[in-house]
């Protein structure tokens, strides 16, 4: 669930979902004009996944941070991004984001890593 009035919001740049106990992003699908959306910040949730963020093509930069992501599948579209940040997602593997890398090798991925 989005926090409440976020549904009305349109042809937002930036969009800051930090902390706010997300599970997925299907609510993201829910709003209009995100197609302009070039930073989107989804640290500090319960994210397992990242499917539906592939739509966000403008995206430059991705925070996914303290999460718990297991893949990261679907990344890989948006071509656009500079930064992504995948720090503190224990689940994640060096191969899984050494492919990511591959590409997307314009981005910067910062992770932690190590298994």
């Amino acid at each position: 669930k989005l926090p409440v009035g976020l549904e009305k919001l349109t042809k937002l740049t930036s969009l800051d979902l930090r902390a706010n106990q997300l599970t997925d992003v299907k609510a993201l699908e829910k709003l209009k004009g995100l197609e302009k959306l070039t930073v989107l910040d989804l640290s500090f949730n319960q994210l397992t996944n990242v499917k539906g963020l592939e739509k966000l093509t403008q995206l430059k930069e991705l925070i996914l941070a303290y999460n718990q992501l297991t893949n990261v599948k679907g990344l890989q579209k948006l071509t656009q991004l500079k930064e992504l940040w995948l720090i503190n997602n224990p689940d994640l593997t060096k191969a899984q984001i050494d492919q990511l890398q591959k590409a997307l090798p314009k981005c910067r991925i910062n992770h932690n890593a190590t298994k």
